[in-house]
């Protein structure tokens, strides 16, 4: 895997998935996605799957993040059963053919498409710098 992230395009919008430097695990593992529409509008959501969330609450009982693990919680969080790239995109299609997206999305303020050739410049300072 290349790149720290896959971009998706569709007809009406563009997809991204920020699955970092490893392959997605598809039972345990987080993610960001963002959604760009070409009127400059876009979205964000983080999707999880339930052993994840089981995987970090553990993690919190020993670091003492949210109460020693008591509680989880995110914004924009979207549970799936299973995390790939397929599931991911499947579930896009089916938000916005229901009318649902906007619910579980949530609108980003000021929508920066940053060029794919900047991306790879951007990744590689940020990968440096961790």
């Amino acid at each position: 895997m290349d790149k720290p992230y896959t971009i998706v395009q569709r007809d009406t919008y563009q997809l991204t998935i920020f699955h970092g430097v490893a392959p997605l695990d598809p039972d345990n593992d987080n993610v960001d996605v963002h959604v760009n529409f070409p009127n400059g509008e876009s979205f964000s959501a983080v999707f999880f799957t339930l052993e994840n969330i089981e995987t970090l609450m553990k993690d919190y009982k020993q670091t003492g993040e949210c109460a020693n693990g008591s509680y989880f919680w995110t914004s924009d969080m979207l549970i799936v059963q299973k995390l790939t790239e397929q599931t991911i995109c499947e579930i896009v299609e089916n938000l916005l053919a229901e009318g649902e997206f906007a619910s579980v999305f949530s609108k980003n303020e000021e929508s920066t498409i940053i060029p794919p050739k900047d991306r790879d410049s951007l990744f590689k300072d940020f990968n440096e710098s961790l």
